[in-house]
């Protein structure tokens, strides 16, 4: 009788956790909460990380730690190639409970569900939404992994904490001067992030203004020549790093850029390696670090 009970009890537990997950290519239903978890997609890898679920298997595993940092990944985590192309022979043999994608690896949808149960969200659409689509990835993963307080408990964090860093910025009286945000890809190119991206939306929660109101693509940028910086001289602008020094000398040694106003009057600010198109850790990184910018003088 005793033994029973027991298993009528673990019975009534695996249907309490059962549910089916609605991603963008199907629905896909879970008896328990999976284990093993391999992504393909760096922003999914930090929600992910952010709920306190450790992964399996990264795509580009040192590229993440280059360029995303936070959350960290574990050393033993395992790189199973590429982003675009990832070690499927590897994938097999891991044997994973779940592999996360975005949409923009569709092409290869089928042939990974042959290896395990798929879900695919992205945060970068045409709707130009990434922070609330990272609101409701960070939802649903958080019903996946049984993790569904811990999900509602950063989202409320990082709305919290880009509200309270706005009301820093407008308290020291740097909120009136426009922000820009670029990535240099040399000395005579760049993209400059606004609407669509994870940085204006980002601002737009702290109640900044963005200079730049050029038409972007699905990422949330354009790109541009440096001599369009001319037109945007009365900002803060800031830079995605990391810049290599010589990178960096380049640039600052570039006469273009000398005689721009922002250098000329202090008001270039570089930031630390953040995930430009991350998710909700990497927006609180973003507001953490313009408001340290913004009011260290």
């Amino acid at each position: 009788m005793k033994t029973f009970i027991m298993m009528l009890f673990a019975a009534v537990a695996c249907n309490t956790y059962a549910l089916d997950i609605t991603h963008e290519m199907g629905t896909t239903s879970f008896d328990t909460p999976p284990q093993k978890v391999v992504a393909l997609d760096w922003a999914l890898t930090e929600t992910v990380l952010s709920l306190g679920v450790e992964m399996e298997g990264v795509a580009d595993a040192r590229g993440y730690r280059q360029w995303v940092v936070e959350p960290a990944l574990a050393s033993g985590v395992t790189d199973v190639g590429s982003r675009r192309e990832p070690n499927l022979e590897l994938l097999t043999e891991l044997k994973p409970d779940v592999i996360l994608i975005s949409k923009h690896m569709a092409a290869a949808y089928n042939q990974l569900s042959k290896i395990a149960p798929v879900l695919v969200y992205s945060f970068y659409s045409e709707e130009k939404q990434p922070l609330e689509s990272a609101k409701s990835v960070t939802v649903s993963l958080g019903k996946v992994f049984d993790k569904e307080l811990r999900a509602q408990q950063l989202i409320e964090q990082t709305n919290k904490r880009l509200s309270d860093n706005g009301k820093k910025v407008r308290s020291n009286g740097n909120a009136d001067k426009p922000l820009l945000f670029a990535r240099f890809i040399n000395d005579k190119t760049l993209r400059i992030h606004s609407q669509g991206s994870l940085a204006q939306a980002t601002i737009d929660v702290m109640g900044l203004k963005n200079d730049w109101q050029e038409q972007t693509n699905l990422w949330g940028f354009s790109t541009a020549g440096t001599e369009k910086l001319a037109e945007h001289q009365k900002t803060n602008v800031m830079i995605f790093g990391p810049l290599k020094e010589e990178e960096r000398e380049q640039l600052t040694q570039s006469p273009l850029w000398q005689a721009m106003e922002f250098t000329r009057t202090d008001s270039v600010y570089e930031l630390p390696a953040i995930w430009t198109f991350g998710g909700l850790i990497a927006a609180q990184r973003f507001s953490d670090h313009i408001t340290e910018q913004l009011t260290e003088k």
